[in-house]
């Protein structure tokens, strides 16, 4: 019997957490914690989650904890309850690559504990998972001069024991009808990410009030998760693109939601951070093409090898997008629908079985 044990049941990390029990419904156990404080979650959720998995009275063989958990902490407290049992890591980011908010009270890039609870979950972890080769790279990349930043006893000799035991395991992505091809000749432009700054809404918008004052014809779906609290371009872009937006905000429901993806062209992409990227392939699986810039995870979720017509040079969206709208190649939408099936749950259970099952 598998334990998932997950801290941050909110958004990705949620979806990867319910779409995991999906595919092994008779194996896992899911444990979550609602999505907020993510510090304390790495502080306190390990205590939390071992009163929890003690109290089900199951003996786990396996435990899964995503990396918002100090997992050296949890096993130290399960262990001698559960002397066999297996733990593994799955990193949906990491602290040593997350890019620092301006917003943030308590900065995580000038208190290195955070990164430090990632490098210790993952060198007691008996697997370490990551959700990209990107995010894997970009821990390791970062992880020697992380621990060479200490005084002493700077333990950059655990690396290669740590790198040995990592492997990658991408989410499953679930797949969304394509609708048919549009009759008019107003390109539908959707964004579908968190409402938050890593995403970069500004660079966006600001591309879309260059569209709009160049006199390009678009419309305009806004998706996404709403936080407490919004960058204020939100607020600016309802306003000054009032009159070529069609839905702005959260979906009602699922069913909604996949209606209004499907319905749009293009998905120009502006994140600073993107370690997976599953709005971009929820959105590719309908047959939106995808707008991409040339780092992050994007060229090995699309490599640019067979899909580089899809990236944009930096600071060239605006350049982009004009273009694509005087002259549109939507025989892209096959093979960008054609690449998201790669990431389906059928093709994850087969990969995970292979990891943690066989």
């Amino acid at each position: 019997m598998l334990a998932f044990l997950e801290p941050y049941y909110s958004g990705s990390h949620k979806y990867f957490a319910d779409g995991f029990k999906r595919c092994f419904p008779d194996n896992i156990q899911l444990f979550t914690l609602p999505g907020r404080h993510w510090k304390w979650r790495m502080h306190g959720s390990a205590v939390t989650f071992a009163e929890m998995t003690e109290k089900s009275g199951t003996e786990f063989d396996t435990i899964i904890v995503s990396s918002l958990t100090d997992t050296a902490l949890l096993k130290s407290l399960l262990l001698p309850e559960m002397p066999g049992a297996r733990f593994v890591t799955y990193f949906h980011e990491n602290q040593l690559a997350y890019p620092w908010s301006e917003n943030d009270k308590e900065p995580s890039r000038t208190d290195m504990h955070y990164a430090f609870i990632n490098f210790t979950s993952a060198l007691v972890s008996d697997i370490a998972l990551f959700n990209s080769e990107f995010n894997k790279n970009s821990f390791f990349s970062a992880l020697e001069s992380f621990l060479r930043s200490f005084p002493d006893s700077r333990l950059t000799h655990k690396i290669d024991e740590i790198y040995k035991k990592s492997k990658v395991l991408y989410p499953g992505v679930n797949m969304i009808e394509k609708s048919e091809i549009k009759k008019d000749n107003i390109l539908k432009i959707l964004w579908n990410h968190r409402w938050e700054y890593d995403k970069d809404p500004v660079a966006f918008f600001e591309t879309l009030f260059r569209l709009k004052e160049a006199g390009i014809k678009f419309q305009l779906v806004v998706l996404g998760e709403e936080k407490s609290i919004l960058p204020e371009i939100f607020g600016v872009a309802r306003e000054k693109l009032k009159d070529e937006i069609i839905s702005f905000g959260y979906a009602e429901n699922y069913e909604e939601y996949k209606k209004l993806v499907a319905s749009c062209d293009i998905l120009p992409v502006t994140s600073k951070h993107e370690f997976f990227g599953i709005s971009v392939l929820e959105a590719a699986s309908a047959g939106v093409i995808p707008v991409l810039p040339e780092r992050l995870s994007y060229p090995e979720i699309f490599p640019p090898e067979k899909f580089g017509k899809l990236f944009y040079e930096e600071g060239k969206l605006f350049d982009f997008i004009k273009k694509f709208s005087e002259k549109p190649d939507f025989s892209l939408r096959d093979e960008v629908s054609e690449r998201a099936a790669f990431f389906d749950w059928s093709h994850f259970r087969e990969n995970a079985e292979k990891l943690l099952f066989s």
